[in-house]
């Protein structure tokens, strides 16, 4: 009973450490686009990509690996759309959904 409960404590928490990971590159990456910073650092860029890595293959797909800060910035709020996606398959934001009406 106990490695049951270790088994889903540990999958549940999976997804907020993923999704925290994922935070703290769009925090880097907002505070850079802030600054002005157009193009990202190579080792910045390579933290990126380790951070991608440790995702979920599905994740990857829409990851676009580029230099551009706003294109990375995009891309990583997909990879959060994704996943969101794929902890649970029937998450999505419709038109008109309260989310997107207040990010208009």
């Amino acid at each position: 009973m106990e490695e049951e409960i270790r088994r889903e404590n540990d999958r549940r928490y999976a997804f907020y450490r993923m999704l925290n990971a994922t935070d703290r590159v769009l925090w880097r990456l907002e505070e850079m686009n802030r600054d002005g910073v157009t193009t990202i650092p190579d080792p910045v860029r390579h933290k990126i990509r380790e951070t991608v890595e440790e995702l979920p293959d599905p994740c990857h797909e829409v990851f676009r690996d580029s230099d551009r800060v706003q294109e990375t910035l995009d891309s990583i709020f997909e990879l959060q759309e994704s996943l969101f996606k794929w902890r649970n398959p029937e998450w999505a934001l419709e038109e008109g959904d309260d989310l997107e009406r207040a990010a208009s």
